[in-house]
């Protein structure tokens, strides 16, 4: 009996753990119980050596037989649970200059805005369950945002702050960090498996694309008539939610005050971050204009001011101010005012043109041509060189559609390789593939004299015109979608996406692209081949 008095305890804890694995079906009790049965082998082996008894050692290697069945039969049952029985890790980013559609909203318009409703509606149509990180991004120093800030600090979503000057209605600040930060959330914590884009931005379709490489699960969020066609083919899920801003449009209109109204120049509701720009606005007014003529005459007055100012005359004279800082005087002062009005994309632009015939000039210092200053052009530093002033343009114009797509990064194949490849994907509309393995079956079958840059170019301009659509089985994989069946569908598709890209910039002009540019800017051959 004495051998019962230490030896049935550790069998007892044995057991006893492996029965509680049987309820709580969890893998970490298992190597615990395992050790125990380690333990229990190793002392049996000491004990052969010896105990004197035969009887009591087949007891034993019984009780511990039962048990290694016991643990082999739970971690089998626990190998057999379904993968969706985890939680789902999910991260949430928003484009918001994408939600406000650029910074010519209102504030009003901005309070109807909810991100509380945004993430409802996904959770209705996809269960995101644990949301563990969220990002959210814009110019936050914007002081019309404020009821988005509020609400993004009860909901623990992170702002992230970006720069870009709102006359040039520049989103590509917002998007381009957005794309890094979720490639570095895909390494820094590979147990994401869920990524929320909110944004109709049909750039973010590489990305999605990425993601799902990765073996991650996209969900794309957007309004429904601004979400772009080759994000929505290939995120896993698209949520629609409606446009918050558009209700204005329905409500009556109000009477017309007894009284005109008085129009008064705008108050600045926050200072800007510099300090020499924060004198300049406490010294000059506001103005609530649009016209180019008043803008220009109030930029000029910003210039005068930087000369007559102790401290930054001298910088204008020994090293230059630097564009950003004008930027955000001129940016202060005129909220209302779009130089895109002018046929300009860059702000350096609108400044070049403002210089004409004035003592002021724009300049980059030799070896450094992409860092553009503002200087005087009677003393300019050592190794200045002078940048010629800029021409206004005609709103719509190749020129200027041109300089918007180079903005968003948007190179457009030559019209001579539209004319041969249109017809070949036509003729070989079954073939599912990825991008580069068409261009190369392309170049192979045909006697053509293109680049295959141009044609790999064409091909990527089909996939985001919604011409090429993701294969069923997934991937990256594509193939010439079902409802398109001739070349002037083509043609149709590619006009539509390329007016989608320029409305969001046109949009605060209230303006829509042209049909005929558009013709221009993409011209086709007259024939369309029926197939």
């Amino acid at each position: 009996m004495r051998w019962q008095q230490w030896c049935i305890p550790p069998l007892g804890a044995v057991v006893a753990g492996s029965v509680a694995i049987a309820f709580v079906r969890q893998p970490m009790p298992i190597v615990a119980v395992s050790s125990a049965g380690a333990l229990v082998g190793s002392w049996l082996s000491d004990r052969r050596r010896t105990q004197a008894s035969d009887s009591a050692m087949h007891t034993f290697e019984m009780a511990l037989a039962a048990v290694e069945r016991k643990l082999a039969d739970v971690e089998t049952r626990l190998d057999r649970l379904p993968a969706s029985s985890a939680t789902r890790r999910t991260a949430i980013f928003y484009d918001i200059e994408n939600l406000i559609k650029g910074y010519n909203i209102r504030t009003s318009d901005v309070a109807k805005i909810s991100l509380k409703s945004i993430q409802e509606r996904i959770t209705e149509v996809y269960p995101i369950e644990r949301v563990l990180l969220q990002r959210a991004y814009a110019n936050w120093s914007d002081t019309r945002l404020g009821p988005l800030r509020r609400e993004m600090h009860q909901l623990g979503i992170e702002p992230v702050q970006v720069f870009g000057f709102s006359y040039e209605n520049r989103k590509n600040a917002a998007d381009i960090q957005l794309a890094i930060d979720v490639t570095d959330a895909i390494f820094q914590d590979p147990q994401l498996d869920t990524f929320v884009i909110v944004s109709g931005d049909g750039g973010f379709g590489s990305l999605a694309k990425k993601l799902r490489q990765y073996g991650k699960t996209v969900i794309g969020c957007a309004y429904e008539d601004a979400a772009g066609k080759s994000f929505q083919a290939i995120c896993d899920v698209f949520v629609h939610i409606p446009d918050p801003t558009l209700a204005r449009q329905s409500e009556p209109p109000l009477a017309a005050p007894k009284t005109p109204e008085i129009v008064r120049p705008p108050v600045l509701k926050a200072l800007p971050a510099d300090p020499d720009n924060q004198r300049l606005c406490q010294a000059l007014r506001g103005s609530a204009t649009r016209q180019a003529e008043g803008a220009i005459a109030k930029t000029r007055e910003v210039l005068e001011w930087y000369r007559r100012d102790p401290h930054c005359a001298a910088m204008l004279r020994q090293e230059g101010l630097a564009i950003s800082k004008v930027q955000e005087a001129v940016q202060a002062l005129l909220p209302q005012f779009h130089i895109l009005q002018l046929g300009m994309v860059k702000f350096s632009e609108y400044l070049r043109y403002v210089c004409k015939n004035t003592v002021f000039c724009v300049f980059y210092l030799q070896g450094s041509p992409n860092q553009l200053k503002l200087g005087l052009r009677e003393s300019l530093p050592p190794g200045a060189i002078a940048v010629a002033n800029f021409e206004k343009r005609p709103l719509h114009s190749l020129a200027t559609y041109r300089a918007l797509l180079a903005q968003q990064r948007c190179t457009l194949a030559p019209p001579a390789t539209f004319a041969e490849v249109l017809p070949w994907l036509l003729q070989h509309r079954d073939v599912a593939a990825q991008l580069p393995e068409l261009a190369a079956l392309f170049l192979k079958t045909t006697a053509t004299q293109l680049t295959p840059t141009h044609v790999e170019t064409a091909l990527a301009n089909c996939q985001e015109a919604g011409i090429l659509v993701p294969a069923p089985e997934g991937g990256d994989r594509y193939f010439v979608a079902a409802s398109i069946t001739n070349e002037a569908q083509c043609q149709a598709s590619l006009r539509q996406w390329i007016g989608q890209l320029l409305q969001p910039h046109l949009h605060p002009l209230q303006e829509h692209p042209k049909p005929e540019l558009l013709e221009e800017l993409l011209p086709f051959k007259e024939a369309a081949i029926n197939v």
